[in-house]
């Protein structure tokens, strides 16, 4: 019977290869009949060398138990093989023909070990669960411990639980110090709130976490971030933590804070953009003047981050010039004798200023280049010995793209899987929707690329709505309906259902038109209800209460300052009274010139430390190493005839 049943096994194993191509075969000769705890594996073979050692095995000596066991821990080195192949489903349906076969517990747990690796691997939410469930068994398999936290680490890092796989590197055999190495960037995946919660409930975590609070709260500040860090090292002393400090915040413990005591700033203040750059100039002025009367953030509208804004240097000069129609060289020439610039606003002008300007000189561009990853990157200043310093370049736009993936990544953390998107004709709302699909599609786990309809008009606007809904088709089968009974059909039009939830790319007069036809459009007989998102161009500081009750139900993200309850209450009572018809686009124009200036003493810090950040006006700005400020802004929703904030995780 025995003898049978490890005919069977073998017979299905060929089965779950045979359609794989046969791998070239090894020249190590067949082993010899011997017993298992004699068993030397060579880490080369591959899987078909490892079946062909299984299949060598002679079953009809008198041990038979012992060849059967001897057989299978080939079997169960194959399977270890081929989830080194990639070849991880082939791995699992060896293991699971396998497993009834496996009477030694050793072979048995390390069969369930195997799978569990495997199915992480593949990373599914069934092969997940699965996993979870093999490693709940194993638990009670102490000899398997050690592999058994790194497997927990991976499991727990492929589902963002960034906590858990921190506290299970640290029951890892690993050396300190590359516990440590790994530990950190997990938990740099966290933000502030998380990680202060963290430190209540993981002691264990205490040195890395304290140290990740410090980078978030103070890493916009030189002076401070470095007496934070010395206090927590001299807590810290012999943690490895202190003894291999990581490398961005080492970078950043060397950096001089940045304290120009020049600034020239360029603008368009004549021509056809004159009205924009005269808003970003009055925002540049109010975070100069508020930084010079030294204020508290909740006292003034100073940036409202937990680090007290340094007083502005007495002689620190602020000289404002006018950039319309002049060249990149005649710019340049009148920053000759500035240590900083801000500015310019033109893309021509960035591009063009960037590489004439002298290696000494700092810029701040109030744009983004296309090709963020063409710019020279944002260097900082080290001690070194070249003659020729590294170009210093940020640069700072409220950028629709950032908006279009952040509300991407939103929805799709919120659970939603089949989006589509109606957008208005014209670049801007083409370039959202270009980078809302390739965040969507990016990490490889969707399947379809979400529908779009672009419309002109409000015509146009309607039968794209009843088009992609597919309302025209439920109306069609309604008149099929009562054609063929030659009677009215009383019934109620239908909406697609392999949708939920829809995206708009709309000014606010466009938004307050399609979210009505889309409401009215839906069955009120549909099994849920429809999320609607849009972008902060759908919202206007001058809707009324009647507009915003067409608005109702649609959520939509936008800067702090134009949204209820921002702590910059005393700022934004004095740019009302001063300008109490101003244009909404003209409001965030004077929040980014707001939020430039209040940028300058952390640029170099914010480059260097990745997920340190600055809560400003404009939104939480953030910096990628090659110098570009992106934002994450907060989201809100209209209820009723009011605008709500939500709290995002």
């Amino acid at each position: 019977m025995l003898l049978c049943r490890v005919i069977v096994v073998l017979a299905g194993i060929s089965l779950i290869l045979s359609c794989s191509a046969p791998a070239p075969r090894s020249n190590q000769p067949k082993t010899t009949p011997q017993r298992v705890e004699k068993i030397h594996v060579e880490a080369s073979l591959s899987s078909q060398d490892y079946l062909r050692k299984a299949e060598s095995i002679d079953l009809s000596t008198g041990d038979t138990q012992n060849q059967v066991i001897l057989r299978n821990a080939w079997l169960l080195k194959m399977a270890e093989a081929l989830q080194n192949e990639q070849q991880c489903e082939k791995s699992i349906k060896l293991l699971r023909v396998l497993r009834a076969n496996l009477t030694d517990s050793n072979q048995a747990n390390t069969a369930k070990l195997l799978e569990a690796e495997c199915l992480i691997k593949v990373n599914t939410p069934l092969a997940t669960q699965q996993a979870i469930e093999l490693l709940t068994v194993l638990q009670h398999a102490p000899e398997f411990s050690q592999r058994l936290a790194q497997l927990q680490v991976n499991l727990y890092t492929a589902q963002h639980a960034w906590l858990m796989a921190a506290a299970a590197l640290l029951r890892t055999d690993m050396t300190e110090p590359q516990k440590s190495q790994q530990i950190w960037p997990l938990l740099q995946h966290l933000d502030l709130k998380q990680l202060q919660k963290a430190s209540l409930t993981y002691p264990a975590l205490q040195a890395w976490l304290q140290l990740s609070i410090i980078v978030k709260r103070f890493g916009d500040n030189a002076d401070i971030f470095k007496q934070q860090v010395m206090a927590w090292q001299q807590r810290h002393a012999l943690h490895p933590l202190t003894l291999a400090l990581p490398d961005e915040v080492n970078l950043a413990l060397k950096q001089l804070l940045l304290q120009p005591q020049k600034i020239a700033v360029l603008l368009p203040l004549s021509g056809r953009l004159a009205t924009q750059g005269q808003a970003l100039k009055e925002g540049i002025l109010a975070a100069y003047l508020d930084k010079r009367a030294n204020l508290q953030p909740q006292d003034s509208s100073a940036l409202a981050t937990q680090v007290e804004p340094a007083r502005a240097a007495d002689d620190q000069s602020l000289d404002f010039f006018d950039s319309a129609l002049k060249t990149p060289a005649e710019l340049n020439a009148l920053v000759a004798d500035y240590d900083l610039i801000l500015g310019p606003l033109l893309k021509e002008n960035i591009a063009g200023l960037k590489t004439l300007l002298d290696p000494s000189k700092i810029m701040l561009a109030l744009n983004r280049l296309e090709q963020a990853q063409g710019l020279t990157p944002a260097s900082v200043h080290e001690p070194n010995d070249s003659k020729q310093p590294p170009h210093e370049h940020y640069f700072y736009a409220l950028a629709p793209e950032d908006e279009a993936q952040q509300l991407a990544r939103y929805i799709k953390a919120k659970g939603f899987k089949r989006p589509i998107i109606f957008s208005a004709d014209n670049s801007v709302t083409s370039r959202m929707t270009d980078t809302f699909l390739q965040t969507w599609m990016a990490d490889g786990t969707q399947d379809k690329t979400p529908d779009v309809a672009v419309f002109a008009d409000s015509k146009d606007m309607r039968e794209q709505v009843a088009s992609l809904l597919d309302v025209e088709q439920s109306q069609a089968r309604i008149r099929q309906m009562e054609n063929m009974a030659d009677v009215e059909v009383f019934s109620v039009e239908r909406n697609r259902q392999d949708i939920d939830a829809i995206v708009l790319f709309a000014n606010p007069e466009q938004t307050e038109l399609l979210n009505p036809i889309i409401e009215a459009s839906l069955s009120p007989a549909a099994e849920q209800h429809l999320a609607v998102f849009a972008s902060s161009r759908s919202y206007s500081l001058d809707l009324s209460k009647n507009s915003l009750r067409d608005l109702r139900n649609l959520t939509f993200s936008d800067m702090p300052w134009m949204l209820p309850g921002h702590p910059w209450t005393p700022l934004a009572n004095q740019v009302s009274s001063l300008w109490p018809q101003q244009q909404d686009a003209l409001m965030r124009l004077f929040a980014m010139g707001y939020d430039a200036y209040q940028l300058l003493p952390a640029l170099r810090q914010l480059r260097i430390l990745d997920n340190s950040s600055v809560q400003g006006l404009t939104g939480k700005l953030s910096m990628t190493e090659d110098g570009v400020i992106h934002r994450i802004l907060p989201l809100a929703q209209v209820q009723q005839d009011r605008v709500a904030l939500i709290a995002v995780d």
